[in-house]
């Protein structure tokens, strides 16, 4: 295993050094835990690389760290571009175009890979899903 992808084998929680789980009484009165919020607070303390492309969708569309997410996205995508994570046909693919503009500036390298897939599949994207303007270019 190369040292760079170390991470994969880290949860959310370790790689961020942060716990969402409400630690005080008071905490715990305020959020209203739905089955979302259980769901992510469950997902952040499994290795980023067990993660489904449903986890990932939902973790993403919560905007949790897009640093750590979005590259195994990005590989799922790879094997199946329209995934179904749950709700739709290209779910994962739609949570992933909505991660903000800066996100895709700051990683050129994952926003030449997702275009070049979105290039090679412009027809079956445009009929599928409704593209977030930023790539709309």
């Amino acid at each position: 295993m190369n040292k760079k992808d170390i991470w994969r084998y880290k949860s959310l929680e370790q790689l961020e050094h942060k716990s969402w789980e409400p630690t005080t009484e008071t905490e715990k009165d305020a959020v209203l835990v739905t089955g979302l919020v259980k769901r992510c607070i469950a997902l952040s303390k499994v290795p980023v690389i067990k993660l489904t492309a449903s986890d990932l969708r939902v973790l993403i569309g919560q905007s949790f760290n897009p640093t750590y997410l979005v590259p195994l996205a990005i590989e799922k995508l790879k094997d199946d571009l329209f995934v179904e994570a749950d709700l739709y046909r290209g779910d994962l693919l739609k949570n992933v175009l909505d991660v903000p503009a800066p996100f895709w500036e700051e990683h050129e390298d994952l926003h030449e890979d997702l275009k070049k897939m979105i290039k090679e599949r412009a027809v079956e994207i445009e009929t599928e899903i409704d593209l977030p303007g930023y790539w709309q270019s």
